[in-house]
């Protein structure tokens, strides 16, 4: 295991069940990184760790994934920031420790540095899925979970 707890992290938290759905939507916006699949949603984990990423990342998913909160999880030398998103305005910043307090151990482990994706990956290579592909790749992929989603919906 890696402790990571010194390296830079930007991360979407948002309380999407599909971690393919929110791979989908980081590629369409050119949002490189890995996407886990939890208990409370999907934690992504993107590949730039600049604060205007962060930024970017609030703004574009929060926008898509509209009239839910979006979380953006930013470490910097050590020190995480939390920030809460919706509709594609940034609201507030949140403390961390109160928003973590009740997340998935993993997410937990992943924000504070004592695992990184390629630890959790190497576990639960079921949950971890690549946000790495085109925005074109993206876009396709969204179609054809919406598709998906829409013959798997309950009748009424």
């Amino acid at each position: 295991m890696n402790d990571a707890a010194g390296e830079d992290l930007v991360a979407i938290f948002a309380p999407i069940l599909n971690g393919k759905v929110l791979a989908a939507l980081c590629e369409l916006n050119g949002l490189k990184g890995r996407v886990l699949e939890n208990a409370a949603g999907t934690l992504a984990v993107l590949d730039v760790h600049t604060p205007h990423a962060a930024v970017t990342a609030g703004r574009v998913i929060s926008t898509y994934a509209r009239g839910v909160q979006v979380l953006i999880l930013d470490r910097r030398d050590g020190q995480l920031t939390v920030t809460l998103w919706r509709d594609g305005e940034r609201q507030r910043d949140l403390p961390p420790g109160l928003v973590l307090a009740d997340a998935p151990g993993v997410v937990l482990s992943l924000a504070s540095g004592a695992q990184t994706m390629e630890d959790i990956a190497a576990t639960h290579p079921d949950k971890v899925f690549e946000a790495r592909r085109s925005r074109w790749a993206g876009f396709w992929a969204l179609q054809r979970l919406a598709r998906q989603a829409k013959r798997e919906a309950p009748r009424a």
